[in-house]
């Protein structure tokens, strides 16, 4: 009895303690606050502040104060039975916030997405040691272990503080050491060379692959868990990676602790596809031949991972936007092989409702139109639609284009072609100085794509004491809503005798006077996606005259007037993926004229020429590029008639670096003067790569090996002149650069296999093309 007495008491206690503080409130006065208004404190108590109040009411207001994070104290209580009372100590506001000591990441961006605390907010010390600890987990995660971060508070007026964060962040830590452990299967060896961190070596001292990044070592853990399973370890884990560090933050050691699990082989491979497939024989028979994991073959996840795109690739191809696919794995442990299911989810076809131009401010609709491989109504087609995207970019006109496609309902899409429009008009004037022509002044005016409409004009003028030349050139491509581009041009130069009876001059000095002019029209066609084919007319009119008694017999032979009219076609192919900035794919072209065609000139001249590029050890850097180019040329005449001087092929340094202008062929042996050639071939072996220089410079280097040869004249006079057959070979080192006026190169050549009377030259400048 006594007990239950004890508990009735307890319990009558508490129900007074609970209702012992009970008022009817009549009046409110809040102290202490200054620049928040009474008003928005009553809000935030979320409670009526008159009537009955008891003691837990008070307690509920004081948290919600305290919950808005604008005070640092906050007192309540009840006088003369009737008046509340709430006294208040606003958290300060924060002026200026400065940081200091920071060199890895730049203030701003600090600021911006890490600090909570912002100037002009209100400061609370929870938000300060939220923000400390993120500043720690940010440079702890960069390497700097051995960081020390203290913060300073100034007061100022009107209860508002400057807040300084002094950031020390001492050195970056190194990977002294990586090992393993469980792993039985492959070598430590083998699984470090998977890896993006490396041990400091002494030939990888200034590498930044020896930092200790906590980010890197996810991609390592994604990289090891890749491996083992493209190996047939699907079980694989990494339980932990386990980082011992120096006492002086210097130095780190990086264990592995790795589960390997079995190895496991392909069991069967089995598709299972939605309502759309049932009874369609034929694409699930397709589907089937699209799987790379093959019974009996060892579990390779990679395998299974490219089945999964070319079945969804393929799917989007016939118009099934809304596919996908995924694999299950079932393991049977008795046997050691996983059995693959492939659950397709086809939906519906999907149809082409719009098709919009976004962004285009210059540019008309209809010049980007006609570049797509696509309409409106069609069934979408991924691969199409790609195919459009790139013919957009190839235009040149514009820095980026993205298709977002847009659902309208489960059948149809629109797709927005969001381009970012480029400069596409240049305007060059320069000056420089020749040792051959002296003072040299150029003009170049062109424009890709005038008033919007796709059409290209061009002017060059270049003038110098003894030579000038002038050319104008327009494009019109899809002339009269054809798929036939029309070019125009008109050209004329003038080239004086520098000879002025000397007898002693440089190699590459003219010691004749010539003139010519004329016209030239081109009709092209692309003949499919990655195929251009051309048919052109040329009329020159070409006079060589004030010849030097002092010039080689085989150049005075060439005085006199003539006529070279002449047909010609070209192919190219082309599957670079930026014409503008080539990283990948073949360009290829072929083109032979006749001469003859109511001329005084009659010959044959074929040239071609082929470019591969490639991305090489993309597993380091995607920019590191592999180039080579190999050209050739032939000419020949007809009707018992010589190849004249003009019709010759002069190479040198644009295509053997380390070389003139003209520095390799057939050379006069007593002026020295270069004659030309009837056959040449070269080759150039170039990659191109990053040297460290930030990305928006637009630098990279160069290696290069070069290889070409020039022979062959019509003349009996063989003692007159020199001429080899043999290959000249040039090594050295160059860098492009993404000038505002276009790209632009110079490079360094350096003959290790040449002629006697060959001509050298370093260093060449020169536009750079790309391919």
């Amino acid at each position: 009895m006594k007990y239950v007495v004890f508990i009735i008491l307890i319990f009558s206690f508490n129900l007074i303690s609970t209702n012992a503080l009970s008022a009817e409130i009549t009046s409110v006065k809040i102290y202490g606050n200054k620049r928040i208004d009474n008003n928005t404190i009553y809000f935030y108590t979320k409670h009526p502040l008159t009537g009955n109040i008891t003691q837990a009411n008070i307690d509920q207001i004081i948290k919600n104060l305290y919950s808005t994070h604008l005070f640092s104290k906050v007192e309540v209580s009840i006088e003369n039975d009737t008046q509340l009372i709430i006294r208040l100590k606003e958290n300060p506001v924060i002026n200026n916030i400065y940081i200091k000591g920071n060199k890895e990441f730049n203030n701003k961006d600090l600021k911006d997405d890490v600090l909570q605390l912002k100037a002009l907010s209100v400061f609370t010390k929870t938000k300060l040691r939220h923000d400390i600890s993120q500043l720690y987990t940010l440079y702890q995660s960069k390497g700097k272990l051995g960081v020390k971060i203290t913060y300073d508070i100034t007061d100022k007026s009107n209860n508002s503080i400057d807040l300084t964060i002094n950031i020390n962040e001492g050195i970056t830590a190194k990977i002294k050491t990586i090992k393993f452990i469980g792993n039985k299967s492959f070598t430590d060896y083998q699984l470090k060379s998977l890896l993006t961190s490396k041990e400091v070596k002494f030939f990888k001292i200034f590498s930044s692959s020896t930092k200790y990044l906590i980010d890197r070592l996810m991609i390592d853990q994604a990289n090891l868990y890749n491996f083992y399973a493209t190996n047939g370890f699907i079980n694989f884990k990494v339980r932990s990676i386990i980082s011992e560090v120096s006492d002086d933050y210097s130095s780190v050691n990086i264990i592995f602790s790795l589960e390997e699990g079995n190895r496991y082989k392909f069991g069967t491979s089995t598709i299972f596809t939605d309502k759309n497939f049932i009874g369609n024989k034929d694409i699930k028979s397709h589907l089937q031949k699209l799987i790379q994991s093959q019974q009996g073959n060892v579990f390779n996840i990679t395998k299974v991972n490219n089945s999964i795109s070319a079945i969804t690739s393929y799917l989007n191809n016939q118009g099934n936007l809304f596919s996908t696919a995924k694999s299950e794995h079932e393991i049977i442990e008795k046997d050691n092989i996983v059995n693959v299911k492939y659950i397709v989810y086809t939906g519906d076809h999907v149809y082409i409702n719009n098709i919009n131009i976004k962004n285009n401010t210059r540019t008309l609709d209809s010049v980007i139109r006609r570049q797509l491989s696509i309409s409106e109504g069609d069934v979408y087609n991924s691969s199409t639609v790609k195919t459009s995207q790139q013919n957009v970019l190839n235009l040149g006109f514009f820095e980026d284009v993205n298709v977002e496609t847009q659902k309208i309902n489960d059948n149809s899409v629109d797709l927005n072609f969001n381009v970012k429009e480029r400069g596409t008009g240049s305007f060059d004037i320069g000056a420089g100085f020749s040792s051959m022509t002296g003072l040299v002044g150029k003009i170049n005016i062109k424009e890709r794509n005038i008033l919007g409409t796709g059409k290209t004009f061009a002017i060059k003028l270049e003038r110098s004491i003894t030579n000038f030349s002038g050319a104008a050139d327009l494009i019109t491509p899809y002339f009269l809503d054809s798929n036939i581009s029309l070019g125009i041009g008109l050209f004329y130069s003038q080239q004086k005798n520098q000879a002025n009876e000397q007898r002693v001059l440089p190699s590459d000095t003219s010691v004749f006077s010539s003139s010519s002019m004329g016209f030239s029209t081109r009709l092209s066609h692309n003949i499919t996606n990655n195929i251009i084919g051309a048919l052109q007319y040329s009329y020159k009119y070409n006079h060589i005259y004030d010849v030097s008694r002092y010039a080689s017999i085989l150049i005075r032979e060439q005085k006199g007037k003539n006529i070279d009219s002449s047909i010609g076609y070209s192919l190219i192919y082309s599957s670079i993926d930026n014409m503008y900035q080539p990283k990948n794919g073949i360009f290829a072209k072929i083109e032979q004229s006749l001469s003859g065609i109511g001329g005084t000139l009659h010959y044959i001249k074929t040239e071609g020429s082929a470019t591969y590029l490639h991305p090489i050890l993309q597993k380091i850097n995607n920019d590191i590029i592999f180039k080579i180019k190999s050209s050739l040329g032939y000419v020949f005449a007809y009707n018992n008639e010589g190849i004249k001087i003009g019709q010759r092929f002069f190479i040198g340094s644009n295509d053997i670096r380390g070389f003139s202008i003209s520095g390799i062929g057939p050379r006069d042996k007593i002026t020295h003067d270069a004659l030309g050639g009837n056959f040449y071939f070269s080759l150039i072996n170039q990659v191109d790569f990053p040297i460290g220089l930030p990305d928006n410079l637009g630098i990279k280097g160069s290696l290069f090996i070069d290889a070409a040869t020039l022979f062959g004249i019509d003349s009996e006079m063989h003692n007159n002149y020199d001429s080899s057959k043999s290959l000249r070979i040039a090594i050295g080192f160059g860098f492009s650069w993404k000038s505002p006026f276009g790209p632009v190169r110079i490079d360094f050549g350096f003959p290790i296999k040449q002629e006697k009377f060959d001509i050298k030259y370093v260093p060449r400048f020169s536009p750079d093309t790309g391919i």
